[in-house]
């Protein structure tokens, strides 16, 4: 098994480069092309799937630079400025846990590196949201998938106020 340290020494050579600016393009193409707006300012999109296919096949320092710089760029095209800072550490630290996790290993390692990043996503949102945005708690709470049940009720109610009657004097 390798060390820390033998995980992220690198010779940065052109194809390395180059390697590393494609993923960002993947990276910010199927984040940006494929968003689905959620909650209350945020979106879902398949470019964690390409978050995970740099990690895993180029490695943890690939796999960083690709998600913090991919996503980010796809907020501040999307109109999602204010989440941009966020998502660059955010979507950054996934792809180096990702990384550092399934790297050179089996699908065991990366079953538990998507495990280990889509808690950073959820949590990490969690926290820029109601700490940073200051969205509230209730809104982030929402925002990452936690819906209490009365909250559910309270916006998908079946039935329909009916009017006040006007009073004669």
């Amino acid at each position: 098994m390798e060390s820390l340290k033998e995980k992220l020494s690198f010779e940065w050579n052109a194809r390395l480069v180059a390697i590393t600016g494609v993923m960002i393009a993947v990276v910010f193409v199927m984040t940006y092309a494929t968003k689905i707006p959620v909650g209350f300012g945020g979106y879902i999109h398949l470019g964690d799937t390409m978050v995970y296919a740099a990690s895993f096949l180029f490695g943890p320092l690939v796999g960083v630079i690709a998600a913090a710089f991919g996503t980010s760029i796809s907020d501040l095209a999307a109109g999602y400025g204010n989440y941009a800072p966020g998502t660059f550490i955010i979507h950054g630290l996934q792809g180096l846990v990702a990384g550092l996790i399934a790297w050179r290993g089996g699908l065991n390692r990366m079953i538990a590196a998507g495990i280990a990043g889509g808690a950073i996503v959820v949590v990490g949102y969690f926290i820029y949201e109601s700490a940073i945005l200051q969205i509230g708690v209730g809104a982030a709470w929402t925002n990452a998938g936690l819906n209490p049940p009365i909250n559910n009720w309270a916006y998908n109610r079946s039935w329909t106020e009916e009017p006040s009657k006007p009073t004669r004097a």
